[in-house]
C-alpha cells in the first residue's frame, strides 16, 4: 500500500510524534510506501522520519498547498492517516479528496480548547458535548482559552474538526474512555476503533530486579500546566514527610513551566533534578533507573503512552484516575491511581506512598507492570491497524459524508 502521513510536527515533541516514528519503522518493515507531511520542521536529531531514507517528505512549510495536493495526488495515496495538523483546514481538505483516517491522539473536534476539564471552581473533568455552549462555558468554568480571540481561533479550528470526523473512512483512538467521547460526538461505533498505543520494540525478555531503594522518582514528559509537573514535584514533597525518607525526583522534559516546577523544588525540600529533553537511549536509562513513574497529568489523558514504554522495563506508575490512564494503570497490581476529584496534591501523594512505602508491595507492583506490557506489543497493535487500512482500501464505497474514499 501507499501510505501519507500528515502531521503537524516532524520533530517528537510528545506522543503523537514518538507514535509517528514508530508507525514509520513499522509499515516501512512491512514493505509499504510512506510519505511524511509535516506543518513544522525539526532539527534532524530530533526528527522522527530520523534515518528512514526511503520516506517521502513534504514540509508543508516550504511550498503552496496546490504544490502539496499536486504532490499527494502524484504519490497516489490508498490511505491518507491523519495525525492532527494544525491547521484544520487542511485535514478537511484531504478527507474530501482522499480515503483518510485519523488517530485521534487528543480531542480532536470534541473540545473548544483541547483539554476537556474545567479548572473552575476546581479541576474537574468535562463532560458536555463539544458545541456553542462552549464558548461562555470557557470563563464561567475556566477551560483554559485567556483571551476572547484565542477562544474564538481554538473554537473555530475544532469546528472545522468536527467536519472532518463526518468525512472519515474511520477513527482510530487508543482508549476506551476516547472511543466512549466520540460515540457521544455522533461518530458510529463501527468507524471507532480502540488500538492502544504500542510499546517501543517488546518489553525486556526477564522480569525487573527487585529495587535497592524505593526512593526514585521520574516524571517524563512536556513541562506544561496539563502536565501537571508542579503537582509532581508537590506530591514528592508530601511523600516523602509521610514516609520520613528523601525522595529523589528526577524531570526530564523541557516547556515553560520548567522555571516555575525548579522554584518550588526549592521551597519544598525536594531534592530534584532536572535533565531537560532526552532522546530514546537516555529516556530508557532513566527509566531502567527509576522505582515508580509519576504521571500528574490534569486533564484526561487520551492513553498516556509513557506509562507502558515504563511498563516494559518493569517500572510501575503512579496517576490520577481519569481518561486512558485506567486502561493500563491497574491499582495494587501495575502502580496505584489517585483520586481525580480535584486533581489535589494529597491524593496523588498518598498514591505515590503506597507504592513506595513497602518494598514487598513496590516488587509486586514491578512484576505486574512488566506482565501488562505483553499487552501492548507493537506487532499486534500494528498488524491490527494493517487489515484495517487493507478494508478500506478495497472497500471502493463512499464514506457517510459523501465524499470518495477511494476505489
Amino acid at each position: 500500500m501507499r501510505i501519507a502521513v500528515v502531521g503537524a510536527n516532524q520533530g517528537i515533541v510528545g506522543g503523537a510524534e514518538t507514535y509517528i516514528t514508530r508507525f514509520l519503522a513499522a509499515f516501512l518493515a512491512r514493505g509499504h510506501q510512506i510519505a511524511f507531511a509535516f506543518e513544522l520542521a525539526s532539527q534532524p536529531e530530533r526528527a522522527a522520519d530520523q534515518g528512514m531514507e526511503s520516506v517521502v517528505r513534504w514540509d508543508l512549510s516550504a511550498m503552496t498547498r496546490v504544490a502539496f495536493l499536486d504532490r499527494l495526488a502524484a504519490f497516489d495515496p490508498d490511505i491518507v492517516f491523519l495525525q492532527g495538523a494544525h491547521d484544520a483546514s487542511l485535514d478537511l481538505e484531504l478527507t474530501g479528496r482522499f480515503c483518510t483516517v485519523l488517530f485521534a491522539h487528543a480531542f480532536y473536534g470534541t473540545c473548544a480548547t483541547g483539554w476537556r476539564v474545567h479548572r473552575i471552581p476546581q479541576h474537574q473533568i468535562c463532560t458536555r458535548r463539544f458545541g456553542a455552549a462552549c464558548l461562555p462555558m470557557n470563563y464561567l468554568r475556566g477551560c483554559g482559552a485567556r483571551s476572547p480571540i484565542q477562544l474564538l481561533n481554538l473554537y473555530a479550528n475544532q469546528r472545522s474538526r468536527a467536519k472532518v470526523l463526518e468525512g472519515l473512512a474511520a477513527t482510530v483512538v487508543a482508549s476506551e474512555y476516547m472511543r466512549q467521547v466520540y460515540l457521544e460526538h455522533g461518530i458510529l461505533d463501527s468507524e471507532v476503533h480502540v488500538l492502544p498505543y504500542p510499546a517501543e520494540g517488546i518489553p525486556d525478555p526477564a522480569p525487573p530486579p527487585p529495587s535497592q531503594s524505593c526512593n526514585r522518582v521520574l516524571f517524563l514528559g512536556r513541562l506544561t500546566s496539563g502536565k501537571g509537573c508542579a503537582r509532581a514535584v508537590q506530591a514528592t514533597a508530601r511523600c516523602q514527610r509521610a514516609l520520613g525518607r528523601t525522595l529523589y525526583l528526577t524531570v526530564a522534559g523541557e516547556g515553560p513551566e520548567l522555571a516555575r516546577c525548579q522554584q518550588l523544588a526549592v521551597r519544598l525540600g525536594v531534592q530534584a533534578e532536572f535533565v531537560g529533553w532526552v532522546g530514546p537511549d537516555q529516556r530508557l536509562e532513566l527509566l531502567r533507573k527509576a522505582d515508580v513513574l509519576i504521571v500528574p497529568s490534569l486533564w484526561p489523558e487520551p492513553f498516556g503512552i509513557v506509562g507502558i514504554e515504563a511498563a516494559s522495563v518493569g517500572l510501575p506508575a503512579v496517576a490520577y484516575a481519569a481518561g486512558g490512564i485506567v486502561d493500563w494503570l491497574r491499582p495494587g497490581q501495575t502502580g496505584e491511581l489517585a483520586d481525580s476529584t480535584g486533581f489535589r496534591p494529597r491524593s496523588l501523594a498518598a498514591a505515590l506512598e503506597r507504592a513506595l512505602r513497602d518494598a514487598a508491595h513496590h516488587r509486586h507492583l514491578q512484576l505486574g507492570a512488566w506482565r501488562m506490557a505483553h499487552e501492548f506489543g507493537t506487532d499486534r497493535h500494528f498488524s491490527r491497524l494493517e487489515k484495517l487500512f487493507f478494508e478500506l482500501s478495497k472497500r471502493g464505497d463512499r464514506s457517510s459524508s459523501g465524499a470518495v474514499t477511494r476505489p
